[in-house]
């Protein structure tokens, strides 16, 4: 926030030049929104349309949710082979600082594999004996 502000107040004024903070506000922008997204996995807050959900009879949400997971899972898997092999193959520096494009491209798929961790735990906690102990307990 300090960099982007001392952006604008160099471009109204003119009494300094920022060149290189683009790659700076990049490089934060990216690895803020992908750990956040996978803040929003750890705590269940992620956007859902959740219709469907509420629209099935009680005995057919657990089969919906662990349906779900499964996707979940699936495309996490492939976001984080794929952030990877990109992170992997990008060879290419920033053009004022010089930074590696990697450190760029790393958080996708760190980012993929904390939410991946978060999607398989969810399926565990949502298969059908995890859930017999949970109404077990409840009973109680």
């Amino acid at each position: 926030m300090l960099i982007l502000g001392g952006n604008v107040i160099s471009r109204m004024t003119g009494w300094f030049s920022l060149g290189w903070y683009d790659e700076i506000i990049e490089l934060c922008f990216a690895w803020m929104i992908f750990f956040g997204a996978a803040e929003l996995w750890r705590e269940n807050q992620h956007f859902r349309i959740d219709w469907l959900y509420y629209s099935l009879p009680k005995a057919k949400r657990r089969i919906h949710t662990i349906l779900v997971s499964l996707i979940n899972i699936v495309f996490l898997a492939f976001l984080m082979v794929e952030g990877s092999n990109l992170a992997q193959k990008s060879s290419a520096l920033t053009p004022i600082i010089g930074f590696p494009v990697t450190l760029l491209y790393a958080c996708i798929p760190i980012s993929a594999a904390i939410m991946l961790a978060y999607a398989i735990a969810d399926l565990f906690r949502h298969s059908p004996r995890h859930a017999a102990e949970v109404e077990v307990i409840d009973d109680m």
